[in-house]
């Protein structure tokens, strides 16, 4: 199965980003049987010539409304949320793109940069029949409609027949995309035309430690963070999610990319 992640090089702590797709990847490589395809919206640098050393297929992509949000985005002085945006919104785009390259995949996955494989997630895959993608809860394990958009299995017939519908709709609601970002336009347009996730394949570090986790993301505060939670000086909502088993899910990752 291929999996999908994006970054684009603009992205602020872009060098953290990097070593996050780093873990990523080689986690993959030790647990699953997973194609991993980076989709990148900048020039070819060492990280994407370390992901094609690693045996993962690099593209060049870009969000076909970039532009224009931007220049809403410049209007209204939000600037911090262009420079993510170029890398978050194309996950929109995997539908497309594997149009274009001849890929003939139903079914792929799609997890955001900051996630650690610590199993094969693929016999826990549900099937898509009827849904448009599955995705798991977000931050409470119990509320299915406030599902997080960090891990999707992605049904790609059904996704396309609604693809003109889709950017349609984020062009009419590119304020709310820049307010909102990724998971309000999932949550917004579906309208609960998805299927669920296991948790165990989107579980968060401050819910605690699970041996059962096969993908572990790294929701809220990031493992560069660490730092800056120790003294102090992280954003209140990074400091009180840095709870559960997030010190020790850290250090896993730092082993990870030891060998990175």
């Amino acid at each position: 199965m291929k999996w999908f992640l994006a970054l684009n090089d603009g992205a602020p702590h872009f060098a953290a980003y990097a070593d996050m797709v780093k873990v990523a990847v080689r986690s993959a490589r030790r647990h699953t049987r997973l194609e991993p395809v980076l989709l990148f919206d900048g020039a070819p640098n060492a990280l994407t010539a370390w992901c094609v050393a690693e045996g993962a297929t690099v593209l060049s992509a870009r969000w076909r409304l970039l532009d224009e949000y931007r220049r809403g985005a410049q209007a209204t002085g939000r600037r911090q949320l262009w420079d993510y945006a170029a890398g978050i919104f194309l996950r929109t785009e995997v539908p497309r793109l594997c149009k274009e390259q001849g890929w003939r995949d139903e079914t792929v996955l799609y997890t955001d940069c900051d996630v650690m494989f610590t199993g094969d997630p693929e016999p826990l895959l549900p099937g898509l029949a009827g849904r448009f993608f599955a995705a798991a809860p977000e931050e409470d394990p119990a509320d299915a409609e406030a599902i997080n958009s960090g891990v999707m299995l992605l049904n790609l017939p059904a996704l396309r027949q609604l693809e003109p519908a889709f950017q349609e709709f984020m062009h009419r609601h590119l304020a709310e995309c820049a307010e909102l970002t990724d998971q309000w336009v999932y949550r917004s347009f579906f309208r609960r035309g998805w299927g669920l996730l296991p948790t165990a394949l989107n579980w968060k570090p401050y819910w605690g430690d699970n041996p059962d986790a096969r993908i572990v993301h790294f929701h809220g505060p990031k493992p560069f963070l660490r730092a800056a939670i120790a003294a102090g000086t992280a954003a209140p909502v990074q400091r009180e999610m840095a709870r559960g088993a997030f010190g020790s899910y850290c250090d896993a990752w730092d082993a990870c990319l030891s060998g990175a």
